[in-house]
């Protein structure tokens, strides 16, 4: 069973409701899918319930619930902010995040920003032994890059109902679960952490929170040895290059977009458009409203 949420056209009334179109656009860019199990009972003590592939700009209404299941969310882009015991937390690319059972459930995408990733959920008695003996805690935890494709897997066996496919699904979702465990528990060869120190970097540089500080505490890596080490293999401080990857998007946005110039130095990351400028001019010796006019 598949859904897809789409966007339909509605009636506006112009003289009293201003309508933000980028809103809609980016409305229009998310999507909902997703594969339920097609059986209700199982003889087996946990089973495969359902998995799916969303993207929202928006609180999907779904997404509050008291659940009776284990569920497992992978950030793939954007951010997502959880709500689990009082608090809230929040999920960037590579991070993934545990709802146990009789838990709950609320979550939405982070505030002007949408939430991109996949999940799916595991039901039965013996379902949080197999959150346990993976290693994954309930929160938060950091696992690399999603395996979509292993999700894909699990969207096209969940599918079949015989009891080969069942113990497949489950399979294939408990390695899903090794998979996250890994970033979790294993020593990462230097390699790894920079890779994802830097494919962090490529997908979240527009976070004006992002720095050397986060991506340590994300990657559970000494601060001093992820700027040493990062700075050896690629030539530039993690500053210089997360800077780098800012000015680039502002010079874009600024040749390519109408939009203020304030509003381009946010969305770039930027804390400020003074900074903004100030940037701009010590790398191109000309002030951001130059580019425009060029």
């Amino acid at each position: 069973m598949c859904y897809n949420i789409r966007v339909g056209k509605s009636k506006v009334n112009h003289k009293n409701v201003t309508v933000n179109w980028n809103n809609v656009i980016m409305k229009r860019q998310g999507f909902r899918d997703c594969e339920y199990s097609t059986f209700i009972h199982s003889d087996l003590p946990a089973y495969i319930r359902s998995v799916g592939h969303f993207k929202l700009y928006e609180i999907d209404r779904t997404s509050c619930q008291m659940a009776s299941f284990c569920e497992l969310y992978w950030c793939i882009e954007g951010k997502g902010c959880f709500e689990f015991e009082g608090k809230k937390h929040l999920i960037r690319p590579g991070e993934v995040w545990y709802y146990p059972e009789n838990t709950m459930q609320y979550f939405y995408p982070a505030e002007d920003n949408f939430f991109h990733y996949r999940w799916f959920t595991i039901a039965g008695p013996l379902a949080p032994a197999l959150f346990e003996s993976a290693g994954i805690p309930p929160g938060t935890s950091f696992g690399g890059r999603c395996p979509e494709e292993l999700f894909g897997e699990l969207e096209l066996l969940i599918r079949q109902s015989t009891q080969s496919m069942r113990l497949k699904q489950l399979s294939t979702g408990f390695e899903i679960l090794c998979r996250a465990a890994s970033g979790v528990r294993r020593k990462r060869h230097q390699n790894n952490y920079l890779e994802d120190a830097r494919n962090l970097i490529d997908h979240d540089f527009a976070n004006p929170e992002l720095n050397i500080q986060s991506l340590s505490e994300i990657l559970h890596v000494n601060r001093v040895q992820l700027s040493r080490e990062f700075s050896r293999q690629h030539g530039v401080t993690i500053s210089e290059y997360l800077r780098n990857l800012r000015l680039q998007k502002g010079l874009k946005m600024l040749r390519e977009t109408e939009q203020p110039i304030r509003e381009i130095a946010l969305a770039c990351g930027f804390s400020s458009a003074d900074y903004f400028g100030k940037v701009i001019s010590a790398a191109t010796g000309m002030i951001p409203s130059m580019h425009r006019i060029r």
